[in-house]
């Protein structure tokens, strides 16, 4: 059975929504949604969450998670995934990284583990999660899945558009430190696949108005609406 160790990479730094990942929802800092559903995950070996705070060490050992401290110059607002994954691989030895983004509160073990059969099963090197739209979408005022010279599709034949969700990646933690090393980047290293993630849960906390759909979405979960009802 190959290791899978999971990183939770939390940098208090935010300018949007300050200190976001501590902030609670329903009770609960939004870094515990990851960490919970680590913790289920029936593949993941070990939970680190990667931090340059003390804050965090507090709340991993709370959690019962390890915790990683990041140099403080890993954790600036242009440091990117490259760099501080090939930090953390330096120092934690795994065979694979999972990374589950703190930022989607919405993830569950199933995702986690859904994502790294997925990977084993198409013997891929890198997995990042995608959220797929079919949606008429331009790039740069120029139409990317259809013609403005035709008559409109219908989005449901649209082919869908594929914006990188960075909800839950895997990487070969091998083939990405070579690379790393030869070429000073490796998130898209060697095999890579694309992993169509559920939208609603691949949901990226980075505006008030994320946090209170994820609060509404997190306490209709813990409360579902008993049936369906139409206007008659």
């Amino acid at each position: 059975m190959m290791k899978y160790t999971a990183e939770i990479p939390v940098r208090l730094g935010s300018k949007r929504v300050p200190k976001k990942n501590l902030r609670l929802i329903n009770g609960k800092p939004m870094v515990a949604y990851a960490i919970d559903a680590c913790k289920k995950s029936k593949k993941i070996q070990e939970v680190y969450i990667n931090s340059e705070s003390t804050i965090l060490k507090k709340l991993s050992i709370e959690y019962g998670v390890n915790f990683y401290l990041r140099k403080p110059e890993l954790a600036k607002e242009d440091v990117t995934q490259d760099q501080f994954n090939y930090d953390f691989l330096c120092n934690v030895e795994t065979e694979n990284l999972v990374l589950v983004n703190p930022v989607s509160p919405l993830v569950l073990p199933e995702d986690i583990d859904n994502a790294i059969a997925y990977y084993e099963n198409n013997k891929l090197d890198t997995l990042i999660s995608i959220r797929e739209e079919k949606l008429q979408s331009f790039y740069e005022n120029k139409p990317l899945n259809f013609s403005v010279n035709d008559l409109l599709p219908m989005t449901q034949h649209l082919k869908p558009i594929q914006l990188c969700a960075w909800t839950v990646c895997i990487w070969n933690a091998k083939k990405f430190m070579e690379f790393y090393k030869k070429n000073g980047f490796a998130v898209f290293v060697g095999n890579y696949g694309l992993y169509p993630f559920d939208p609603i849960r691949s949901l990226k906390i980075s505006t008030e108005n994320d946090f209170k759909l994820a609060e509404l979405y997190i306490s209709s979960r813990n409360n579902p609406i008993q049936g369906i009802k139409y206007y008659e």
